[in-house]
């Protein structure tokens, strides 16, 4: 970059490199599947980054991104009715999120409690998702698999995940 004798070259370049890296796919650490593109990633109104530090009740420590949304072709499930005690985000209700294929804890979803009148605010949308750092990836080395379970659990996790279903 710095051997670039031309700005617009050196400008170029560093637009080739952004514009690819938000095309980057966010995956799930266990099993690859594909959540989300990463120019979904944004910062939520108030919050000081794209990525923060969260701690839950037990004093357990989350580092968090958060997304617009996830690829609509991928199942994310969540589960349980949605909380508004110890929300990170003022406003917003929250619901665990769970890998459809694997199973595996991927964060929360984020809806807000009262909408405001003025209409969405880009850094407060309706809806967000928070993923933890330690479970997801760039990486695709992983093929995607699906767990099988045996038919009572699997009835019983779609059975918790219909008390938050939208």
């Amino acid at each position: 970059l710095l051997e670039m004798e031309c700005r617009a070259s050196q400008l170029k370049y560093l637009l080739k490199h952004i514009e690819k890296d938000r095309e980057t796919i966010l995956r799930c650490k266990c099993c690859s599947s594909p959540l989300s593109p990463m120019r979904n990633v944004f910062t939520v109104s108030g919050a000081e980054g794209t990525t923060g530090h969260y701690v839950n009740e037990h004093g357990v420590v989350h580092q968090t991104v958060t997304l617009r949304e996830v690829d609509p072709k991928v199942s994310v499930v969540c589960v349980g009715r949605p909380e508004t005690k110890d929300s990170w985000f003022p406003g917003y209700s929250w619901q665990i999120a769970y890998c459809y294929v694997c199973s595996s804890h991927l964060g929360w979803r984020f809806r807000q409690v009262s909408k405001s009148d003025d209409g969405e605010d880009p850094e407060r949308p309706a809806k967000f998702w928070g993923f933890s750092c330690s479970s997801i990836t760039t990486e695709s080395a992983v093929a995607p698999r699906r767990v099988v379970f045996n038919r009572d659990s699997m009835a019983g996790m779609r059975a918790f995940a219909a008390l938050g279903a939208d």
